[in-house]
């Protein structure tokens, strides 16, 4: 089933041509057309990326040989367009934020169709470096957790950048500070209670930093669009914490150490293969009946909405 799944890709995104498809080659799958709103942007970046044909968004979707759509478009259409894939009856991947708040995200859910599949695109659930995490502190080695420290930044180059547009969902928190937030209710099994925070606002907010209140557990986290990249994680306990180098789409070269006493006690290295790989492979799974669905958005989407709307509600602007 993996080999003949066939993916049509609307948007023509740098993440679309860097992360997915490579993943999506190496997971088996096919994309045959890309969506795109310019004819010759279209046939340019099918040119260039190997992928077969192009079209328009609505004819993507309508067509009858694609079985998944991939929605990598600007964050104020991901529902949008997530919505008419669904209705026409594709498994559907979506960019995150898949909503810009959490009214948009209930209407988008309240629309999947029964045994419609969805996902948000938080690829690093399914990545065996997760697992790690979760097993290490479900075994108590780093005692009750109580603290999560969480970065993610990147630079944005140029002023143009749809990532600094805030009537297409620009923002840090959008792009990326909603790694940490997802990371840590994924980690906390919880919902958080509290935020607060401030960022700095030009057009859209640059950066950020917030304290986000989970039950017994405080996450800090910093996101930005201007400075080096970086997503060194912290994940600390009452009696040692976890070192992530990269914990969101973690490579061969990263790693997890756990420190104790200020020393550090063990290292292992990241599983080389892409999270997008692993969260492809797995709905390929689905789609041929070998696995059953995880992290599907029915059950998470709403609930990571709901913790944006709280974090972008507990920061002022500075």
């Amino acid at each position: 089933m993996a080999e003949s799944v066939r993916w049509g890709v609307l948007g023509t995104a740098n993440i679309a041509a860097r992360a997915f498809l490579p993943a999506l080659r190496d997971a088996g799958g096919r994309a045959l057309v890309v969506g795109s709103r310019s004819p010759d942007r279209g046939r340019a970046w099918a040119a260039e990326n190997q992928v077969a044909g192009s079209a328009g968004y609505e004819a993507v979707i309508a067509d009858p040989a694609v079985q998944a759509i991939y929605v990598a478009l600007p964050n104020d259409q991901h529902a949008r367009w997530a919505a008419a894939a669904l209705a026409a009856g594709k498994v559907v991947l979506c960019e995150k934020p898949m909503a810009l708040d959490a009214a948009q995200a209930g209407r988008l859910l309240q629309a999947v169709p029964a045994g419609g599949l969805l996902w948000e695109s938080f690829v690093f659930p399914f990545h065996p470096q997760t697992a790690l995490l979760r097993s290490l502190i479900a075994d108590g080695r780093i005692g009750a957790l109580s603290e999560i420290v969480s970065e993610f930044h990147f630079r944005v180059s140029s002023a143009g950048n749809i990532r600094l547009d805030p009537d297409r969902g620009g923002g840090a928190l959008y792009d990326v500070g909603c790694y940490p937030i997802r990371l840590a209710r994924l980690l906390c099994s919880a919902e958080p209670l509290r935020a607060s925070g401030s960022a700095t606002i030009i057009g859209v907010d640059r950066d950020l930093a917030a304290v986000v209140d989970f039950p017994g557990v405080r996450l800090v986290v910093s996101a930005g669009l201007h400075r080096a990249p970086s997503t060194f994680t912290r994940i600390i306990g009452t009696s040692g914490e976890l070192r992530v180098s990269n914990p969101f789409h973690p490579l061969a070269t990263d790693t997890v150490e756990l420190w104790t006493d200020g020393e550090r006690q063990q290292t292992w290295s990241a599983d080389g293969v892409p999270a997008f790989q692993h969260a492809i492979a797995h709905i390929h799974q689905v789609m041929a009946g070998q696995a059953a669905p995880e992290y599907l958005a029915v059950g998470d989407a709403l609930a990571q909405a709901e913790a944006m709307d709280l974090v972008r509600r507990g920061i002022s602007a500075s």
